[in-house]
């Protein structure tokens, strides 16, 4: 069967019930699916005419159950948020000032809420808005629009242990969309663009009344210190919308137009990073917003069923999709599957 897969998710206004998400997981399926760790992923809803609250949730891969971790009025202009469940916290973003998108100076900031204490500490004090944040071991990825350059999203770290932030060391015409990071060998992957030459794409696009032609994106990769940079792929002329990675094995979904359009080509790949290799090729239009199983035989990527907004699992030798999770009351906006190296279980 297969189920129209969507980039981006969106508000929907429905009633708040008891029993408001559930899974469709189902036993017959377990030798593609992980047993250890937990999927973290955020739903936001419409409260009132006037709220929208979004839930951080966990879903436990090993029982199948779904617990509600955390709410939070949704002021940020993405619904972001992670549960780590080690030491008790979410991390999420909001508006500094709590002003509700007015962004006057404050922009949205990156949080940390610790659930045993109830303490809220704001992590970031610099940025305009924040694309991704994924948590590994003791650090917090991110990539987000500083306040000195709204218009180049960039990466940055955060050292859970002392605060500390550090940004990658790229020019001022550098960008990324999109991040996954590779919990086995410890590196963070992006895909890098020059947002000169996409201004002059769409500049170019609106003179002449043609399709913008994406501008060269590169896939680069860095360690945890987010040096060590390393050059794995790049494409011409085509903009890469999502990146999964998991030890020696990349997924890319590259497109030929900028924002999706009814001629808008795709190609999806993954790729042995060992060799270069390409074990298998798609034509899904896979989520920005995913992740490997762990033994590698499929992806977890958001999409929908129906009115349902649904993390989906994609499965390689079936190339068949199993629904996961679905809400039946708002929109999944992201979510991570949450595994932790030996030494900090």
């Amino acid at each position: 069967m297969k189920y129209k897969l969507v980039a981006l998710a969106f508000v929907v206004s429905l009633t708040v019930t008891a029993i408001f998400l559930y899974s469709e997981y189902s036993s017959s399926s377990s030798k593609f699916l992980d047993t250890g760790g937990y999927i973290s992923f955020t739903v936001s809803y419409m409260e009132s005419f006037d709220i929208t609250k979004v839930m951080i949730c966990k879903y436990n891969l090993r029982s199948k159950k779904i617990s509600e971790v955390f709410t939070f009025p949704l002021n940020a202009m993405y619904a972001l948020g992670v549960f780590d469940e080690r030491s008790n916290c979410v991390y999420y973003s909001k508006e500094k000032s709590d002003n509700s998108f007015e962004r006057i100076n404050t922009g949205d900031q990156i949080y940390m809420y610790n659930l045993t204490t109830g303490t809220d500490t704001m992590l970031t004090e610099d940025l305009f808005a924040v694309n991704f944040i994924e948590l590994d071991d003791d650090a917090v990825f991110f990539i987000a629009a500083r306040q000195n350059s709204v218009y180049n999203l960039v990466l940055g770290k955060i050292d859970i242990s002392d605060g500390s932030i550090k940004y990658w060391d790229e020019t001022g015409c550098a960008a990324t969309r999109i991040m996954s990071i590779d919990r086995e060998r410890k590196r963070i992957y992006v895909a890098i663009y020059n947002t000169e030459e996409e201004d002059i794409a769409i500049y170019t696009a609106y003179k002449t009344g043609a399709t913008e032609v994406p501008p060269k994106h590169t896939v680069c990769s860095y360690d945890y210190d987010l040096g060590n940079k390393q050059e794995v792929l790049h494409k011409d002329e085509m903009a890469i919308k999502a990146l999964y990675i998991l030890d020696d094995w990349l997924l890319y979904r590259a497109d030929n137009t900028m924002a999706p359009r009814l001629d808008t080509s795709t190609i999806s790949e993954v790729i042995n990073l060992n060799n270069m290799e390409v074990l298998f090729q798609f034509q899904e239009y896979f989520a920005e917003r995913g992740c490997f199983s762990r033994n590698k035989n499929g992806v977890y990527t958001l999409g929908s069923i129906g009115e349902h907004s649904s993390i989906l699992y994609f499965d390689f030798e079936t190339k068949e999709y199993t629904p996961i999770i679905k809400s039946s009351i708002g929109s999944i906006a992201n979510f991570q599957l949450v595994f932790f190296s030996d030494k900090t279980r």
